[in-house]
């Protein structure tokens, strides 16, 4: 009884390092190399920056795309795409809803507008500006993400990691080297 608690609470750490290790390298990847994650994973994250969206999406909401096939969105659709909504020079990562869809000669355009607004914003896209669908978010996750992604978070988390591996490792040395308590018979 005591080999299999023991070999489940070796497999839970374990675990618990390889699923850490993931999400360290989906960070990393999401910090690094941002426009790879789509083609390798499947999914895109990014950390929502602007309230054109609120109640749906809300600033440093982690927000998760997956890719689409124009062809099959509807009117309605979240869709994300890059755009300039700050007019500062720098296309930023939004998610509107597909106001409307125009083909002519086999070119869609598409017509965007942002939560509550009964308006098509701005910008008309085409089938390539689309870079993918909302599949799902992670409220306020962004700030996590942020943090993270910065070099003191980077080295918080590697300090953290190597003390809690030397305590792990201090305390499991230690059990190994307790005397066996021997019992003393009297005859």
């Amino acid at each position: 009884m005591k080999n299999a608690t023991k070999s489940l609470k070796n497999i839970g750490f374990y675990a618990l390092y390889v699923v850490l290790g993931l999400l360290i390298v989906f960070i990393i990847m999401l910090s690094a190399f941002p426009d790879l994650t789509l083609n390798t994973v499947g999914v895109k994250a990014y950390i929502a920056k602007y309230d054109t969206m609120e109640s749906r999406i809300n600033p440093y909401d982690l927000v998760f795309i997956n890719r689409v096939d124009p062809d099959e969105l509807e009117v309605g659709d979240l869709i994300t795409f890059y755009a300039d909504i700050d007019y500062d020079g720098d296309a930023d990562l939004v998610t509107y809803y597909v106001y409307s869809i125009t083909t002519t000669n086999d070119i869609s355009v598409f017509k965007v507008n942002a939560e509550g607004s009964s308006v098509p914003a701005t910008p008309n896209l085409l089938e390539d500006d689309i870079l993918g669908g909302y599949a799902f978010k992670l409220p306020r996750f962004g700030y996590v993400v942020d943090f993270l992604s910065s070099g003191f978070g980077i080295a918080a988390v590697l300090l953290n990691v190597g003390i809690i591996t030397a305590i792990v490792i201090l305390v499991k040395s230690s059990k190994k080297e307790e005397p066996k308590k021997e019992e003393i018979t009297k005859d």
